[in-house]
């Protein structure tokens, strides 16, 4: 007599468990890598925001002002002759705009919360919250001769600042320009 009731064995049946698991392991890990990627290039585009918007600030700011006012080492003591070779990196540089107002940009630590900024008159041109400057943030100057403008050089790094150590939630990016003053 033939058993009409065949079902499916208990190799089977962990055979097929076994395969679904395997499957969804490799599904929830390609999805993992893609949170994990999207959050990447998330911080990556909130640094390469905040570095763009403080050069472009620093940038017009410097080329259309109506006077170069010197760099700086400490703040205190500026000089306008930029004929030195090499240039040494400065960590501050005035101006004076066309309303007549001084501007001071700086490449210190914030004095609120000391984590490293670039600013504008002490008001910092980042967002320090979830971004700092690195250590290699300065300014050059660059001039062949006294008659010729000079040429400053902005460098920085910021970095995504973050709670966490997880990879995802970090970033770094360079930035640098040149600009020459045109009211000289």
């Amino acid at each position: 007599m033939k058993n009409s009731n065949r079902g499916y064995t208990l190799i089977e049946l962990l055979i097929t468990i076994a395969l679904l698991a395997t499957i969804g392991t490799i599904m929830v890990s390609i999805l993992f890598a893609t949170f994990r990627s999207s959050n990447k290039s998330q911080a990556i585009s909130d640094v390469r925001q905040n570095g763009n918007y403080a050069i472009s600030q620093m940038s017009k700011s410097i080329a259309f002002a109506e006077s170069f006012d010197g760099v700086s080492l400490d703040g205190r003591t500026y000089t306008t002759d930029c004929t030195i070779s090499p240039s040494p990196q400065y960590k501050y540089l005035q101006i004076t705009s066309f309303d007549k107002g001084t501007t001071v940009f700086s490449c210190i630590n914030n004095p609120v919360d000391n984590v490293p900024t670039i600013a504008s008159n002490g008001a910092s041109l980042i967002n320090t919250s979830s971004m700092s400057a690195a250590a290699q943030c300065y300014f050059t100057c660059f001039q062949p001769d006294a008659s010729t403008p000079p040429t400053i050089g902005i460098n920085f790094t910021l970095n995504k600042t973050t709670s966490g150590n997880l990879s995802e939630n970090v970033g770094s990016v360079p930035f640098q320009t040149s600009v020459t003053v045109r009211n000289y």
